[in-house]
């Protein structure tokens, strides 16, 4: 791709109020978006998933997603095939244990600190496919795996209640905080023919 990242991030958002059911107004040319609503997972381990992402094309994507579905194999030699997340979220503060990046085990690639976060992957492997066939029903002249994620988001949801009975009639807190996820595509093709036939 010879896009920029801000020229992509120009292109499909703006600072002005967001629209209803999304954070980012849907601006940009051939776009398609796919939203999840209350998935239970972790916020961070989706937001860090969504750093990550950003910016490649979705098959580039999905590519690097089931790569770090491979940590769930029985086969050690595929496991030993993983990708894992880069986790940059975190105070890192060894002091109060913090779960913080320098909390993290560094990996293989040079990336630092990173995960595997599997059921969080699966979750965005649907919302990528999902919003792919969003864009096959609205365009028929483009390939969905060649769109250019130009935003994708976690944000937290709801809580989901929950308590553990505990000895003399005490109970401890059980919750699970869900999250939102949406995702944008954008297909730039065009817009580099149009680049070409200006040279």
């Amino acid at each position: 791709m010879g896009w920029k990242k801000s020229e992509m991030d120009r292109r499909s958002k703006r600072k002005d109020l967001p629209q209803k059911g999304y954070t980012q107004l849907l601006q940009g040319s051939r776009l398609a978006t796919a939203r999840v609503k209350e998935a239970d997972v972790h916020v961070k381990h989706c937001f860090e998933i969504a750093r990550a992402i950003k910016h490649q094309t979705a098959g580039e994507a999905i590519t690097f997603l089931n790569n770090v579905l491979k940590i769930d194999s029985d086969r050690p030699d595929i496991r030993k095939k993983a990708a894992a997340v880069p986790f940059r979220l975190g105070s890192g503060n060894k002091k109060r244990k913090r779960s913080g990046p320098s909390m993290v085990g560094h990996r293989k690639g040079g990336i630092g600190p990173g995960r595997y976060p599997v059921k969080a992957s699966r979750i965005m492997i649907r919302l990528l496919e999902s919003c792919m066939e969003n864009a096959r029903h609205q365009y028929e002249d483009i390939d969905p795996e060649e769109m250019v994620i130009t935003h994708c988001a976690a944000h937290r949801g709801t809580i989901k209640r929950g308590f553990t009975p505990r000895a003399r009639g005490r109970a401890s807190p059980k919750n699970h905080y869900r999250v939102n996820l949406e995702l944008f595509l954008e297909d730039f093709s065009g817009v580099e023919d149009e680049l070409e036939d200006d040279f």
